[in-house]
């Protein structure tokens, strides 16, 4: 076990051990260490293991700390006429000597923890490794938030093993973990900071893999961000609208909002509702009885009945008809549906998740979308950023496609100029396109390597579907409306082949398909 030793000329005055815990050296009274001496700041030194030692980072001014080793066995000045010096208890320098970092208590691999800091597109990633972090609005800081809330130098994060310590440093308006206003408190992954106005959030450093489960993939900090938020309001039972691009992810943010809920184990049932024609979708939502209407030859159960218990995702909710906006919205009121043709209601135990490409806000402007009905099921709204909002993705699913194509293609494996094709592609169709542009990639390259010249070829080959995507589903539906279905005349108006909106169609209302 060690020890650090303050000494006033040759006195010992005190004696600490060190644990892996940091010692806050100064002359404050809070501190650790206090040492009453003119020439020793508040906040002084702060010692910690590091490295294989033990270093003493200068916590004194606002600049960022610097560290200095601190020997076993050596006094180091401190101060006018104090000093310190590491000793450790008799038998612990042959292990120490030998080389044995365990008996420092240096945590090594285990400081493994990452903050997120901020949300959406403004979200990073920042990885705490073995010396402190100082939090605050100057620029001194390890690092900066731009919140007039938050103090010069609001708070320090220091590394233990497995979690962080955090210190509030005089802020004005307080340092607070998950909710409860802190002086010093241990924090790991899966807290919250809260530090002005801006939240801090600790995760595992693979904690990335945990929250993406099997479907998602994300190594980028503002997709990162969306899970942490979409982990933490899983358990609760409100409605979410999850909006994003087509293809970008959202049916997989469903899967796991249900994956981490307590319905997980329960039914998880999706519904697309702008792939099912507009006389068959009230059936689809709410079942239909033996009889209720022409070819309803028995009795079927509707997405709520199959649901019941767990989650429905029910995804392009901006495409669902006035008429059945209204209904739904009784059935969110009352936890109660009524099957086409029945007489008596049904109740039903359902979390709804919806999704939608759209801005529906914009459509309850317009008056194309309920308000009532908007307020009810975006009790909380998941942005998906697009794939060329997080360029950091593209690899990580790029292998994930990859490792999937295996059993059918054999191993693949992209050459660095591949991956930098794929880097400069803006990807409009997000992780569908790639997906798709990856397959045939990987069905051309030949000896095991995806040479750039597959992956050109690819998007050559896909690029009639990359043009597709940039025709939004209202202007498709809006021609197809105008020529009564008449593909070829609805291409001629749209500016493109009859092909391209084909497959444009197919991308809108992807058959049997899921996003990653």
């Amino acid at each position: 076990m060690e020890s650090l030793k303050l000494y006033r000329g040759d006195q010992l005055v005190r004696e600490v051990a060190l644990g892996e815990r940091p010692l806050e050296v100064g002359s404050a009274l809070g501190c650790d260490l206090s040492v009453d001496d003119p020439e020793v700041e508040a906040r002084h030194w702060l010692t910690m293991h590091a490295r294989g030692t033990v270093v003493a980072y200068d916590v004194s001014g606002t600049r960022r700390a610097e560290a200095r080793h601190l020997p076993i066995g050596e006094r180091v000045a401190l101060g006018r006429h104090h000093s310190v010096e590491r000793a450790y208890a008799a038998g612990s320098a042959a292990r120490l000597r030998s080389g044995d970092t365990a008996a420092l208590g240096v945590a090594g691999a285990a400081h493994a923890l990452e903050l997120l800091v901020g949300r959406g597109a403004e979200a990073r990633r920042v990885v705490l490794r073995d010396r402190p972090i100082h939090v605050g609005r100057d620029a001194g800081n390890e690092l900066v938030l731009s919140d007039l809330a938050v103090s010069s130098r609001h708070c320090r994060i220091e590394p233990v093993r497995g979690a962080a310590l955090v210190r509030d440093l005089g802020s004005s308006n307080g340092t607070f973990i998950n909710g409860v206003r802190i002086e010093r408190g241990l924090i790991s992954a899966g807290a919250s900071l809260q530090v002005g106005r801006s939240e801090l959030r600790f995760m595992a450093r693979d904690q990335h893999r945990q929250l993406a489960g099997t479907r998602m993939v994300a190594e980028s900090a503002n997709m990162l961000a969306l899970l942490a938020e979409a982990q933490r309001v899983a358990g609760l039972p409100w409605p979410v609208l999850v909006h994003g691009e087509s293809g970008s992810g959202k049916e997989g943010i469903a899967e796991l909002l249900h994956e981490q809920s307590p319905r997980r184990g329960r039914p998880f049932v999706t519904l697309n509702a702008g792939g099912v024609p507009a006389e068959l979708i009230e059936s689809e939502l709410f079942g239909h009885e033996r009889g209720a209407f022409t070819g309803a030859s028995s009795a079927r159960r509707g997405v709520f009945e199959q649901a019941d218990g767990g989650t429905l995702f029910l995804d392009e909710i901006g495409e669902l008809p006035m008429a059945l906006q209204s209904r739904l919205l009784r059935v969110l009121d009352s936890g109660e549906i009524r099957r086409v043709g029945a007489e008596a209601a049904r109740a039903v135990d359902v979390r709804l998740v919806c999704a939608t490409h759209r801005d529906v806000r914009a459509m309850v402007a317009a008056g194309g979308f309920r308000e009532d009905l908007y307020y009810r099921v975006a009790r909380v709204v998941l942005n998906v950023p697009p794939l060329r909002a997080r360029p950091e993705d593209v690899r990580a699913i790029a292998s994930r496609v990859l490792g999937e194509l295996e059993p059918q293609l054999g191993p693949r494996a992209l050459a660095p100029d591949a991956f930098a094709c794929l880097d400069a592609h803006p990807w409009p169709g997000n992780v569908r396109e790639l997906r798709n542009v990856l397959s045939s990639a990987a069905l051309a390259a030949t000896a095991g390597r995806i040479e750039a010249s597959d992956v050109e070829r690819a998007l050559e080959q896909v690029g009639a579907l990359s043009a597709a995507a940039r025709i939004s589903d209202e202007s498709v539906q809006q021609a197809m409306q105008r020529h009564a279905g008449n593909l070829s005349a609805a291409a001629r108006t749209l500016g493109v082949a009859r092909s391209t909106l084909r497959d444009r169609m197919k991308i809108a209302r992807p058959q049997g398909s899921g996003e990653l």
